[in-house]
C-alpha cells in the first residue's frame, strides 16, 4: 500500500514540474520561431533592396550565411550585409595548404605553382562545399573542390559533410589519348630524381630494369613499386637474348626474376629484350610477355634536349616510348618533355595500364610494339 501511495506521489510531482516549466519552454520555442520568422522577412527585405540579386538564386549555406548564385556573394544575415566568399575563411594559411593538396590532386605540381597564389576566379560557398577556379593569362581554367571534412575548422560557416570520397581524384581515363613511357637499363643514381619528377606531373611510367643493378639498388626498385609504377625485366645483364639463344634467354630471365622476387615478393610479368633482340625461337619458347616500343627518343645517341623533339614530333595516342634512366642527360631535360606531353593532353601511364585503356590483353609469347 506503501508503496503504491509514494508511486502515485512521484507521478503527481512529474506531472506539477511539467505543468510549471510547460510555458517556459514553449515561450522559448515561441522565440526561436518567432527570431527565424524575423531572419527570413529582413533577408527577404534585404534581397529586395538590392535588387541586382536574383531571389531564386539564394541558397542557405548555414543559419548565420546565404549564397547568392548569380553574383557569387555572401550575405550575412546577422548583419544583413555582404561578405566576400573568402571573408569565411578563418584561417586562411591553413586553407590555402589544403587548397594545394587538393589542386595537386588534379594538375601537375608547375600549374599548381603557378596558380596557387593567384586571385580566384570564382569562390563558390555551399553548405557542403567550396568550389574553387582559377583562370591564367592564357585563358586556361583550373578548378577544385573542397569538401566539408576537409574545411570545417577552417571557416566561419557550420558545414554539412554530405560529400562522399574526393571529387578531385582523377583517374585513367579511356577517352583521352594515352602513352606509356618507358625507361631502360637502370636502375641507377639518376632513377629516383626521374621518379620525383614523374610525380610531380602526375604521370606513370614503366622501368625494364638489368637485374644486375637490381641488385646494386635494391631500395629504388622498391621505391619505383611503391610510387605506383611498374617494373619490368630487362634481362640480368644487358646481353642479347639471339646470342643468348633460348637455354641461356630462360636462365638470364629467370635469374633477373629471382632477385626481383626476392627484393619484392612479386614476379617480373614484361621483358623488354635488351636492344629489341629477339627471335621467333626465343619469343614462342619463354612464358613471358615481350614489350618493345614504338616510338625511340634515341636519348640514348644524341645526349641533349633533341630527344624531346625526337618524341613529341610522332608521338600518338597507344604508343610506347623509349628512354634510358641511366643518362644524366634524360634526367636533365626530361621536365621539358613532360610539360609538352601534359600540354599537349597525353596521358602517360604504364605499359600495362595503356593495354588496359586499349582494351588489349597482354598475352605470354607475344611481342608488343604499341597499343591501338
Amino acid at each position: 500500500m506503501k508503496r503504491g501511495y509514494f508511486f502515485y506521489l512521484v507521478l503527481l510531482l512529474f506531472i506539477f514540474i511539467i505543468s510549471f516549466f510547460m510555458p517556459f519552454i514553449s515561450s522559448i520555442s515561441t522565440l526561436k520561431i518567432s527570431a527565424k520568422n524575423s531572419s527570413i522577412k529582413s533577408l527577404e527585405a534585404f534581397i529586395e533592396k538590392n535588387s541586382f540579386i536574383d531571389k531564386d538564386s539564394v541558397v542557405k549555406i548555414d543559419d548565420n550565411y546565404y549564397y547568392s548564385k548569380n553574383d557569387d556573394s555572401i550575405i550575412d544575415v546577422s548583419k544583413m550585409s555582404f561578405v566576400k566568399p573568402v571573408d569565411v575563411i578563418e584561417n586562411m594559411d591553413l586553407f590555402k595548404e589544403l587548397l594545394f593538396k587538393e589542386l595537386r590532386i588534379k594538375y601537375p605540381l608547375f600549374v599548381v605553382e603557378q596558380i596557387i597564389n593567384n586571385d580566384f576566379d570564382s569562390f563558390i560557398v555551399s553548405s557542403d562545399k567550396i568550389d574553387i577556379s582559377y583562370l591564367t593569362t592564357e585563358g586556361n581554367k583550373y578548378d577544385v573542390t573542397l569538401v566539408c571534412r576537409d574545411y570545417k575548422n577552417l571557416v566561419s560557416f557550420g558545414c554539412v559533410d554530405d560529400i562522399q570520397g574526393d571529387p578531385n581524384s582523377i583517374g585513367i581515363d579511356p577517352s583521352k589519348k594515352s602513352v606509356a613511357l618507358t625507361f631502360d637499363d637502370g636502375p641507377c643514381v639518376y632513377t629516383n630524381d626521374v621518379i620525383d619528377l614523374l610525380l610531380d606531373f602526375n604521370m606513370k611510367a614503366t622501368f625494364f630494369e638489368l637485374g644486375s643493378l637490381m641488385e646494386r639498388y635494391p631500395e629504388t626498385v622498391k621505391r619505383v613499386l611503391d610510387s605506383g609504377f611498374e617494373v619490368g625485366s630487362h634481362g640480368y645483364n644487358h646481353k642479347a637474348f639471339t646470342k643468348l639463344k633460348v637455354g641461356g634467354t630462360l636462365k638470364d630471365i629467370s635469374r633477373t626474376n629471382d632477385i626481383y622476387r626476392e627484393i619484392s615478393g612479386r614476379d617480373l610479368k614484361l621483358v623488354r629484350p635488351p636492344y629489341g633482340s629477339i627471335n621467333a625461337s626465343i619469343r614462342d619458347s619463354i612464358d613471358v610477355t615481350f614489350v618493345k616500343w614504338s616510338v625511340d627518343s634515341l636519348d640514348w645517341k644524341v645526349r641533349d634536349e633533341r630527344y624531346v623533339e625526337n618524341v613529341m614530333s610522332v608521338a600518338k595516342d597507344g604508343d610506347i616510348i623509349l628512354l634510358h634512366d641511366i643518362h644524366k642527360t634524360t634526367l636533365e631535360h626530361l621536365r621539358d618533355l613532360l610539360i609538352r606531353l601534359y600540354n599537349e593532353n597525353f596521358q602517360v601511364v604504364t605499359v600495362s595500364e595503356l593495354a588496359s585503356i586499349k582494351g588489349i590483353p597482354l598475352e605470354s609469347r607475344k611481342v608488343y610494339f604499341k597499343f591501338v
